[in-house]
């Protein structure tokens, strides 16, 4: 089971409202019908049951049918709303019984046809709203995330748990472009009918190499509760003044009656967290909700973790083609694996350096970009080190930020507890408070088993650590 509808055909369409209509007299029920968009639509604004909506949009598009093919809608209300058997109604159209059932044939396939795109026209409606309260997204094409997001897509669709789920990762790693791909697949497939989408960010990185503030307000467990109103209470008048408790369980209501799929993007700048999850456990039950954090929120209950990895050499060589190939930079386009490993070594599979480095080669060779990324030196490298690291390295104390400074002495497959407790020349039980905090800020990366732990970091968190933290400090 899906937690939005199954995707209608009129193929599949046409014998339902034959079953429908067949069984006006008293058999009928609403059955696959009352999964459509049109159907709830009118249930919810005439406050009509299930099987009224399909009865009343039934009549009306027997009505409209009347105005282009009379004869086929006379038939359709002979033989199904007034309920006459077929040799009657044959008579009283002046044709045989086989001719008589041959145009029922033709006016059933004509009231679907009307119904279908009526149905067709209102998903395109409600596609056009969704993508425009997601805004244009910022990638043309996404690259290494198949698996992750076939993976994502099967909890969305899941109608159990988990309700709660997380995609985390260090900034710049792909995560609001992940979700924002997550939901545009799930509502062109039909595996979602209601979307809601609130986003928290604070900073917005251009590849020009300049951060800017953006243009949302802080978020706060009331501007949340506020603003999903807004988009899924539309047809719901709302308390004046606005309240939190008098709002939420009306929100909780709703998504109980129809299952949405609600993103909340950027969760770490959300400045009352303690607030704010208690209420999105209240509201997911029924429908699912999709948070994106550069925390970790580990001591959370009921919450599903999904680190987001940095790309594969194989997938970021692909990116940079792609970007330079956009950008009609033939040198990047053409450049061979050596010179993209390069790359790969001084900023990982971090996508959002990745397309930093390639619009750089329009202004700068390749060696001068990757120097000045390694030593910090000019505006678009410190620039995209304060997007990304700034606020998480400001929250750390001094324990947290030596155990981080010693990380480039780690090798890449990582250090295991006991040799970087000699490494940093910190006590056992500093380093375990001090790696507690610097993985749920994804600064550090924890691989392996339950029994056999490596602590290691990002290459671009390396050339970060190497000279623009010793500039902060």
């Amino acid at each position: 089971m899906q937690i939005g509808f199954e995707e209608q055909t009129a193929e599949k369409l046409q014998p339902e409202i034959h079953r429908f209509l067949a069984g006006w007299g008293g058999g009928a029920a609403a059955g696959s019908l009352g999964k459509m968009q049109l159907v709830r639509q009118a249930a919810r604004q005439r406050d009509l049951s299930s099987l009224q909506a399909v009865a009343r949009i039934l009549v009306e598009g027997i009505d409209e049918l009347a105005s282009r093919k009379p004869e086929q809608a006379q038939i359709l209300r002979l033989r199904f709303l007034d309920g006459l058997a077929m040799h009657v109604v044959a008579n009283r159209i002046n044709r045989s019984e086989p001719a008589a059932y041959k145009l029922q044939r033709k006016a059933l396939r004509s009231l679907t046809d009307i119904i279908y795109r009526q149905e067709l026209a209102l998903k395109a409606g409600r596609n056009e709203a969704i993508f425009a309260r997601l805004g244009a997204p910022e990638y043309d094409r996404l690259f290494g995330i198949d698996e992750l997001l076939s993976n994502v897509m099967e909890l969305v669709q899941s109608p159990s748990q988990p309700w709660l789920i997380l995609l985390e990762g260090i900034g710049g790693i792909g995560k609001t472009s992940l979700a924002d791909a997550l939901v545009r697949k799930a509502v062109v497939a039909g595996v979602v009918e209601h979307v809601g989408w609130v986003t928290a960010r604070r900073q917005i990185f251009r590849l020009s190499g300049r951060i800017d503030a953006a243009k949302t307000p802080t978020l706060t467990t009331a501007a949340l509760v506020e603003n999903l109103a807004n988009q899924i209470l539309r047809d719901t008048p709302l308390p004046v003044p606005f309240t939190v408790e008098q709002v939420l369980p009306l929100l909780r209501q709703r998504l109980n009656e129809e299952p949405h799929l609600i993103v909340v993007d950027n969760l770490e700048t959300v400045v009352d967290l303690e607030t704010l999850l208690p209420a999105l456990r209240l509201l997911a039950r029924h429908s699912k909700i999709l948070l994106t954090s550069r925390r970790s929120l580990l001591a959370e209950a009921h919450l599903y973790h999904c680190q987001i990895p940095e790309l594969s050499p194989e997938s970021a060589f692909a990116l940079l083609r792609h970007e330079a190939q956009l950008r009609n930079v033939h040198a990047l386009a053409a450049a061979d694996d050596d010179a993209l490993h390069a790359i790969y070594a001084t900023v990982g599979g971090n996508p959002l350096a990745l397309r930093l480095v390639a619009g750089q080669t329009l202004v700068h060779d390749l060696p001068s970009i990757l120097v000045a990324l390694t030593n910090a030196r000019g505006e678009s490298a410190s620039q995209l080190y304060n997007f990304i690291y700034r606020n998480a390295w400001d929250s750390l104390d001094e324990i947290a930020q030596r155990t981080l400074l010693v990380m480039p002495l780690a090798p890449p497959q990582g250090l295991v507890f006991p040799l970087l407790a000699q490494t940093s020349g910190l006590a056992e039980s500093e380093l375990y408070d001090a790696l507690d905090r610097l993985v749920r800020l994804n600064l550090i990366d924890r691989r392996g088993d339950l029994e056999n732990g490596r602590y290691s970091i990002h290459p671009l968190t390396q050339s970060f650590l190497q000279e623009q933290v010793l500039r902060w400090k």
